[in-house]
């Protein structure tokens, strides 16, 4: 298991990842969770080398990624496999944003095709009241993904910024399902 932050400074240390990876853990799963380099602007140049040649995800692993950390994880799976990814507030385009724009992860179109033949599954948590990330930018993303589609009400963007959010059970559950391959679909 990779779990993948987003930019803006975010890291594997804050909001829910160290739960998710103490109870991983506690469950028999090697889980890797590091802060990628350039964690402010997270460009692409600097996240794909990083995960292909330093991580080095194959088959067996399932990517979490949050917000751009889904986008290093759909890129990736567009030229090498994966199990599956889990992409929490993940988005395919810039909404908006300089910093998003200037990452490099939308400076060619999606390979959506290879993103969904490369991978088993794909399952997408969103928040309608997301302030990032628009609701319909996720519903998009789950057309073009095929994704199992999490429709969450109150999360925001999952604990970014001044949003306190420690634990996130319902990925967890989403997790062990995928894991033990008792998965059932929401929508």
């Amino acid at each position: 298991m990779v779990l993948i932050h987003g930019n803006a400074g975010a890291s594997v240390e804050g909001i829910w990842f160290p739960y998710l990876k103490r109870e991983l853990e506690a469950l028999g799963v090697e889980v890797v969770a590091e802060t990628f380099p350039d964690p402010i602007k997270g460009r692409m140049r600097y996240w794909l080398p990083y995960l292909s040649d330093v991580v080095r995800p194959d088959e067996r692993t399932v990517i979490v990624g949050h917000s751009s950390g889904a986008l290093a994880a759909f890129r990736y799976a567009e030229k090498a496999p994966l199990l599956g990814t889990f992409a929490v507030a993940g988005h395919h385009h810039d909404c908006g944003f300089e910093l998003e724009r200037r990452s490099g992860f939308f400076d060619t179109p999606w390979d959506w095709d290879a993103v969904r033949a490369h991978q088993s599954f794909i399952e997408q948590f969103h928040s309608k009241d997301d302030p990032w990330v628009p609701f319909d930018v996720a519903e998009e993303l789950h057309e073009l993904t095929g994704s199992t589609f999490h429709a969450m009400d109150g999360m925001g963007h999952f604990g970014s910024y001044d949003q306190q959010m420690d634990t996130f059970p319902e990925l967890l559950e989403a997790i062990r399902r995928r894991l033990s391959g008792t998965h059932t679909e929401d929508r």
